[in-house]
């Protein structure tokens, strides 16, 4: 009498593959909402670790100090978009660039990725004074997917605190600033 080979027979090898598809399509939104948010909550401390820090250097160097938005990592975006990263540098003459490759205190670059970053129209970056204010008016950072949903914002008020506001998950409301 004759056994019977070990292996999988073609039916069942289907099956498992059938099972498997149906698993993998409902896991991968879950797995693309779960990197979203990772992605999300990495530039919200980036963001408030950035401004911090320029807070404090601008109280203890006893001279305004900025943050920017930057492509490069030397100089400072003109429009408000803060993708690709930012740059703390010292701005003792309230310049739009850093003077001196040696102003630049803190660069941080990011990959665009999934999550979007845009400054309120007219600031183009947070100045911050010896005091510690940001003078002007609040502003905000908002964090969007790249589908035009607000992800949240981290917000400065003038007094140069920052705090982050996440956005209701559900329905997320439309990014003012879309993508």
């Amino acid at each position: 009498m004759a056994g019977r080979r070990g292996g999988f027979t073609l039916v069942e090898l289907m099956a498992t593959v059938a099972v498997l598809a149906v698993v993998l399509g409902l896991a991968l939104p879950s797995l693309r909402t779960l990197a979203e948010a990772q992605a999300a909550l990495a530039r919200f401390h980036g963001l408030t670790v950035a401004l911090a820090q320029a807070r404090m250097a601008a109280i203890q160097r006893g001279r305004p100090v900025s943050v920017c938005p930057s492509a490069d990592g030397s100089r400072c975006r003109l429009d408000l978009v803060w993708d690709e990263g930012w740059l703390v540098y010292a701005d003792p003459q309230r310049l739009p660039q850093p003077a001196r490759p040696e102003d630049i205190l803190w660069v941080e670059r990011r990959d665009p990725g999934a999550i979007a970053i845009r400054g309120t129209a007219g600031r183009h970056r947070v100045r911050y004074q010896p005091t510690g204010l940001s003078g002007g008016n609040n502003t905000s950072l908002r964090l969007c997917s790249r589908d035009g949903r607000l992800l949240g914002s981290v917000v400065v008020n003038i007094a140069g605190r920052t705090r982050s506001e996440r956005a209701p998950a559900d329905p997320a409301p439309p990014c003012p600033y879309a993508p």
